[in-house]
């Protein structure tokens, strides 16, 4: 079953549940007021709809242990790579998935606050956030390039920017490592899809 049919299944289910519960409330002081059961039931199904289609882009993904996110965090770039750390915090659009690509590559998934360390080789990468799903057409993908020394180690965070009428990602590089693990020490660390090089 497809992922459109599998929403519409859950709006129409909600949508059913929450007439015939408000009809049924109605009714106990008389009459049963069938124009508000309609109206909460098909607030409830949009609602429904909108709430399980911006998650319609999620899939599933695997955290790391706490031992291999300890030596995530403590493990010097292998010699003359460099170690990149793309994480997401904040409560806006928490729970939808927000894929990130580095140089066209799809390498993870991740919600917030989720971060993942990747092993580059050293020269100038892109890095590339978006969300998919329903919720991808409202929001504009953040890309930077970033430019990795040997034997570094380098931070971005992914932000949301609130628009108007559309969002957007901003990926912005950060100065502070120290304050940046502090951070990721107390927030879960998700596998990547693929080795990065």
């Amino acid at each position: 079953m497809s992922k459109t049919v599998q929403i519409l299944l859950v709006a129409f289910v909600t949508a059913l549940v929450l007439g015939f519960a408000i009809a049924f409330i109605t009714s106990l002081n008389g009459e049963p007021n069938l124009y508000e059961a309609v109206v909460a039931g098909g607030f409830g199904g949009g609602a429904a709809a909108f709430v399980f289609g911006n998650l319609s882009g999620n899939r599933r993904v695997a955290n790391a242990s706490d031992a291999d996110k300890r030596a995530a965090l403590g493990e010097p770039p292998p010699p003359g790579k460099a170690v990149l750390f793309v994480y997401r915090q904040g409560y806006v659009g928490k729970l939808v998935g927000m894929n990130i690509e580095l140089d066209g590559t799809a390498v993870a998934q991740i919600k917030s606050p989720r971060f993942i360390r990747l092993v580059v080789a050293a020269g100038v990468h892109t890095v590339t956030a978006y969300f998919g799903g329903f919720a991808g057409p409202q929001s504009t993908p953040g890309a930077v390039a970033i430019d990795a020394a040997p034997d570094s180690v380098l931070a971005l965070r992914i932000k949301p920017k609130m628009g108007l009428v559309q969002g957007g990602l901003s990926l912005e590089l950060q100065s502070d490592l120290t304050a940046v693990k502090r951070t990721l020490a107390g927030m879960p660390m998700t596998q990547t899809d693929t080795v990065a090089a």
